[in-house]
């Protein structure tokens, strides 16, 4: 986990611009641990994009069906990455790039899914792993690492733990310049001293449409990495 602080460290005296990569959220920014860089989260109606809600685009993470409706899972067919060390069913719709060998993430912030729930925000990586370290230390350092987000804002829930394996919801709420909540699901896997890692989020209003999938998705995370 030393690597994780040092990203951390390094990113906030070192931020990109002029890259393409965009965050999927406009909250917090993405971390991609290869080259200890961040892209800054761009606001609703930068480089002359509409901000969500015009034209009729959805809000990112507002589900278009009942936000009380409980949709079913649908998972895609096996998806490899990282050089087929990792396998994962992604949730429909769902699609990721690969930013960098550790780290990939969602392509749309926009992602229509199950019930035509959006999916905001999606990613997978991994890094070395400190078994010294409880899994609720790694849990709090993996969503600062590639979400920005400090222990005192997200609230967690939903917790299954066994050994080295962590699957939990998260929420954060809306941000102080009206940024929209954000509810997710964080999966953490540690095989032959590395930590794998899949977080999904959407608005919370969406969550009984996505919480399926999402913790489907988790579970079909497989790390095939010998």
């Amino acid at each position: 986990m030393k690597r994780l602080s040092l990203v951390l460290l390094t990113v906030l005296a070192c931020k990109t611009s002029g890259t393409d990569t965009k965050n999927p959220d406009d909250k917090q920014t993405d971390a991609s641990a290869s080259d200890g860089t961040v892209t800054d989260g761009e606001k609703p109606g930068e480089d002359g994009e509409k901000p969500p809600g015009e034209d009729g685009e959805k809000p990112a993470g507002e589900p278009a069906a009942d936000a009380g409706k409980v949709c079913d899972a649908e998972v895609s067919d096996p998806k490899s990455f990282f050089a087929d060390n990792v396998l994962i069913r992604l949730p429909k719709g769902v699609e990721l790039v690969e930013d960098s060998p550790i780290f990939a993430r969602i392509t749309s912030k926009n992602t229509v899914s199950v019930c035509d729930a959006i999916v905001s925000y999606a990613a997978l990586g991994y890094f070395q792993s400190d078994t010294k370290k409880s899994m609720q230390v790694v849990r709090d350092e993996t969503i600062a690492a590639a979400r920005g987000f400090q222990a005192s804002e997200v609230t967690w829930a939903d917790e299954v733990a066994k050994n080295r394996d962590l699957a939990v919801s998260y929420e954060v709420p809306e941000g102080p310049k009206g940024e929209p909540p954000i509810k997710g699901w964080l999966v953490l896997k540690e095989r032959q001293g590395v930590m794998f890692w899949a977080a999904f989020e959407t608005h919370p209003n969406a969550w009984n449409a996505m919480k399926k999938s999402f913790e489907e998705s988790g579970k079909r995370l497989l790390v095939t990495k010998k």
